[in-house]
């Protein structure tokens, strides 16, 4: 009979047999060259494609931000002075220049000039990790969501705080606008999501559905799109205030995006998944990242994602979606794949989360 296994190696102390595959895998899987990976210095928790083509900013696990050339990879701008990872990303656009709001576990937001990379304010309100940052451009207003459970607003052109919206009982894991800014909508890991009066901080609506945290929160249409760590990703229709359609998957979803008629949703389990929203069916997976995937981005026809791999990656959305016949689009793409259920490990809380992504950084 077998007996447990035992390591010799210290850096293997306190690390399941689970956990040791999942590094063995990993390892394996980390010179494919699936998505040409652009390859960052630590961790990419959050991304933004600007108005300018061929860039984009992502947010770090080692403290920073930075604007990159998708062509060449080169980092083009780098935004520093925060003291934690940097979560959250907005931009926002006055008089001809622009500037990109920060949001980091260190509790602050920063605004920095983009032309010049300085640091021009920051803000310290918030008493816990800021997750998740929206703009609105009619109003020229920041609007900010913690785990300390509150979305704070802020008048970017005074940099001063206006109103606190308290309501939900655990952190803010994102924020969004419809598409007129006539309503602010929050996700959080109390499983809900409430809809805001932006001006007076008042309540409106509570959606509830989900069964635990919703990391992801998309807005247009008259619809609302939800992605949880119940394994879903939701759509729900916003007159009714409930969810009509449900697509399932093997882990945590943690980030979606659409395309024509389809979503596009990023998992813990490092698949990117493909859905056909009319008849709900799994169109395919695409298989690259070897880490937890934290982003993701559309530009025109190509697909941008972000991992805890280090790593941005591009797809072409035409090409896997509707592949020439007879022909493989690339070993990493399965078409019309059923989706396998695989082991589930539930993580700790933020604490642990926080180290873990802290841990493995060199930076």
């Amino acid at each position: 009979m077998d007996g447990p296994h035992i390591g010799t190696s210290a850096e293997n102390f306190f690390q399941s047999d689970h956990d040791l595959s999942v590094q063995k895998r990993r390892a394996a899987k980390q010179n494919n060259k699936s998505g040409d990976p652009i390859v960052c210095t630590s961790k990419v928790l959050c991304m933004l494609l600007p108005d300018e083509p061929n860039h984009i900013y992502i947010g770090e696990s080692g403290f920073i931000a930075r604007k990159k050339n998708l062509l060449t990879g080169k980092t083009v701008g780098t935004f520093s002075g925060h003291n934690g990872p940097v979560t959250c990303l907005a931009l926002w656009y006055k008089d001809g220049a622009a500037y990109l709001i920060t949001g980091s576990w260190d509790k602050t937001l920063r605004k920095f000039d983009v032309e010049s990379k300085e640091s021009l304010v920051t803000f310290t309100y918030h008493t816990d990790f800021v997750k998740s940052l929206v703009v609105s451009h009619t109003r020229s207003r920041l609007y900010s969501g913690s785990s300390d459970q509150d979305i704070r607003s802020w008048d970017l052109l005074t940099d001063k705080p206006l109103q606190v919206f308290k309501g939900h009982k655990r952190g803010i894991e994102d924020l969004a606008f419809d598409e007129g800014e006539n309503f602010l909508y929050s996700a959080s890991s109390d499983r809900l999501v409430m809809k805001w009066n932006p001006l007076t901080a008042e309540c409106l609506q509570v959606f509830e559905g989900h069964l635990t945290s919703i990391y992801s929160l998309k807005v247009f249409d008259e619809e609302m799109w939800t992605a949880s760590a119940d394994m879903t990703v939701k759509r729900w229709d916003l007159i009714t205030g409930k969810p009509d359609t449900s697509f399932d998957h093997p882990d945590f979803v943690k980030c979606i995006a659409f395309f024509g008629s389809y979503v596009i949703t990023g998992s813990r389990d490092e698949m990117i998944r493909i859905f056909d929203i009319g008849s709900g069916k799994l169109i395919c997976e695409i298989e690259g990242h070897f880490d937890e995937v934290s982003c993701m981005a559309i530009r025109g026809t190509t697909l941008y994602t972000g991992s805890l791999d280090c790593t941005i990656r591009k797809w072409l959305l035409v090409d896997i979606i509707n592949p020439k016949k007879d022909e493989e689009v690339g070993s990493q793409v399965k078409t019309e794949v059923s989706v396998s259920q695989k082991e589930v490990m539930l993580t700790e809380e933020e604490e642990k989360e926080l180290a873990e992504l802290l841990g493995s950084d060199d930076e």
